[in-house]
């Protein structure tokens, strides 16, 4: 436990590769420049090819030096050349936040908002981050710490000399000199294959270029054949036309590699290829290859002991190719006849898990039925299901991404299935790139309805960032779609949509026509949680533009219905804190304190941060009216406070609220 925080020490630093040898210049030179500095993090990138060991050298660094950063060490895989593309730092900021301690409400929308808070969280910290696999400093600048106790390792196959500027120091790392790669071939080989023939060794080291990655695989495929010379191996690799200097030459040491693969480790390898993600669990693996979960573990046993495979993650469960490992396998599986199958399956099963999360988050949502055969894990609970959709979030993002060209339908299905994961987690740049390319996928399907749904999404992740000179177009896009699809269900969610960007930009009546247009669709489509919800926001339109008798009688009707259905309780909890702020507005002041302590003893069961602030904040008011000065600067300086840590604009209402205060 952090004692300064009282939040739990995240540590996120994976496990370092096997067999680690050398690099103790490199490492004395790594952790002299990590030294804290007086103006800020000290910041050390690695640079170097591909697969000459960065990562693994500054893995072995972070953990020897983990011990002087007792407020968490904090990993991000950058993907600069994951097939989706890199990174985005929004997204990673969301990550570190949340792994140091925050809740999901306390996360800014905005990327400039999460910098903001990043800094202040990590104000007088001392940690340690390792950002592997860097494409540019504009993806690193937002991820350094304000604290100068912390320090940031980042590692790159560019310099990033924008980073300069912001204090970097670069530790260019280069191959293996000759003599510690012939170490790493004779701890896996033994002293006697590697002195009975000096020159073939030398061939192979120099086949390897000294990279980390190509030694790991030859010696691999040596070790699996104890009775083999070195020089057998070397002759296939002179002996195979593809054979290039550079990274060619990597290619064929993988090639002679996956040659040797029995044909079940050889179709798992190809799978591994044709997966449309970087990383993933064996469950994955075995619906794409129609095996057990148990036979598909074994066969990455075998992939691993070819040091074709790495595993990753905390408990070892997850496997991650090189990315040169990985270019070479998409090779292979793309010359497969069974590559749209191995997708196609992957995509289902993303897809199936997605259905089964999405259930326990948000019962509420009315089901398709089920699409194909269970293959999805087995959930508990809601902790669970939160966890996977943690867990697989890239993995989905590039499902629908990889399928929308060969099987639009099921791209769309997978991001049907992510909308609670973004309703709860938000991850808006994920989600604009899913529902974007979801949208593209219904129009060339001809469903507008489908279309009208993921335009609609997008236009509310657009609104979310305060965009609302794109949210409104696409909410109005949303309508003509389904409109044409003669979808209710579609209208009353565009309505609402427009209705709530109306309410942000102040004009009342415009806001007020489309929330009755919301209540009404979905009373007539039968939807009678979303027609509440309708009833709800014109209780929050008539509190904004000062008329609190109006908003009663729409808030009573909501909170009615809303506790009647028992199945929103956060919404309900928010009609009874606008219910409040209603009956403040009357006079009421005694029931209107009943409402806010009913909604705060909800919001705080729900471990809702933004709910409790907004009751806190309208509690005090309650006080300030009814005279009790010193209740009201309890609650408002508490609702200021969990304002500010939401990074939302309503702590400066509050703020002045305080600054009357006697």
């Amino acid at each position: 436990m952090n004692s300064s925080t009282g939040r739990p020490v995240p540590r996120q630093i994976p496990a370092g590769p096997a067999g680690f040898v050398g690099r103790a210049e490199e490492l004395d030179r790594l952790d002299s420049l990590a030294a804290r500095g007086p103006d800020g993090p000290a910041v050390v990138v690695l640079t170097g090819v591909g697969g000459v060991g960065k990562s693994a050298l500054a893995l072995r660094w972070a953990h020897a030096a983990a011990g002087r950063y007792p407020d968490g060490q904090l990993y991000a895989q950058l993907g600069a050349f994951d097939p989706t593309g890199p990174a985005d730092p929004a997204e990673t900021l969301a990550e570190a936040l949340r792994s140091l301690g925050l809740a999901e409400e306390q996360i800014p929308a905005r990327a400039t908002e999460r910098t903001a808070m990043f800094r202040t969280v990590t104000s007088g910290l001392r940690l340690l981050l390792l950002l592997d696999n860097a494409v540019s400093a504009a993806q690193i600048r937002p991820l350094l710490p304000a604290s100068s106790a912390s320090a940031v390792v980042v590692t790159a196959r560019w310099r990033l000399g924008g980073l300069a500027l912001d204090g970097a120091r670069f530790l260019p790392v280069g191959p293996l000199p000759e003599e510690t790669a012939a170490e790493m071939l004779r701890r896996r080989l033994g002293d006697q294959r590697i002195d009975t023939d000096r020159e073939a060794t030398g061939s192979l080291l120099r086949w390897c270029s000294g990279l980390p990655v190509a030694l790991a695989v030859a010696a691999a495929r040596l070790a699996s054949r104890p009775r083999w010379p070195v020089r057998r191996m070397v002759d296939e690799l002179n002996q195979d036309d593809a054979a290039l200097p550079g990274e060619m030459s990597l290619a064929t040491v993988f090639e002679l590699s996956y040659r040797s693969l029995d044909p079940a480790a050889a179709r798992c390898y190809r799978a591994l290829g044709a997966h449309p993600g970087t990383e993933c669990g064996a469950p994955v693996v075995a619906a794409m290859l129609d095996v057990t979960t148990a036979e598909a573990a074994a066969l990455l046993d075998r992939l691993i002991e070819a040091s074709l495979v790495d595993e990753s993650g905390a408990d070892g469960e997850r496997f991650r190719l090189h990315d040169l490992v990985r270019r070479h396998a998409r090779r292979a599986a793309s010359a497969d006849p069974e590559w749209n199958e191995l997708l196609r399956r992957a995509g289902e099963w993303y897809r199936d898990g997605a259905a089964g999360a999405g259930q326990l988050l948000t019962p509420y949502r009315n089901r398709p039925a089920p699409r194909s055969r269970p293959v999805s894990p087995n959930l508990p609970d809601r902790a669970a299901a939160l966890s996977w959709f943690d867990a697989e979030r890239p993995n989905l993002v590039a499902a629908v991404l990889t399928t929308a060209e060969p099987f639009p339908l099921l791209a769309w299905q997978i991001a049907d299935e992510c909308w609670p994961m973004f309703h709860l987690r938000r991850h808006h740049a994920d989600r604009q790139a899913v529902d974007r390319a979801a949208a593209e996928c219904a129009r060339r399907l001809g469903d507008p309805a489908g279309e009208a749904e993921m335009v609609k999404r997008l236009a509310w992740s657009l609104y979310d960032t305060g965009r609302y000179d794109e949210s409104a177009p696409c909410f109005d896009r949303a309508m003509e779609l389904a409109a044409d699809a003669g979808d209710r269900a579609g209208l009353g969610g565009a309505h609402a949509g427009l209705g709530m960007v109306a309410l942000a930009r102040a004009r009342y009546d415009e806001a007020r026509r489309h929330f009755a247009a919301q209540h009404r669709l979905f009373t007539e489509y039968g939807d009678v949680r979303r027609a509440t919800l309708g009833l709800l926001r014109l209780g929050v339109v008539e509190n904004e533009s000062g008329r609190p008798a109006d908003a009663v009688t729409y808030l009573r009707q909501a909170v009615t219905l809303l506790s009647g259905l028992a199945v929103d309780p956060y919404n309900e909890a928010v009609a009874h804190v606008e219910l409040g702020r209603a009956l403040t507005g009357l006079g009421e002041l005694d029931a209107a304190r009943r409402e806010l302590d009913h909604a705060l003893s909800q919001l705080d069961r729900l471990g809702s941060a933004r709910g409790r602030a907004q009751a806190l904040h309208r509690r005090g008011e309650v006080h300030l009216a009814a005279g009790r000065i010193a209740e009201a600067r309890r609650d408002l300086t508490a609702a200021e406070q969990a304002y500010a840590e939401l990074a939302d604009t309503e702590a400066g209402q509050v703020r002045r609220l305080l600054d009357r205060l006697p």
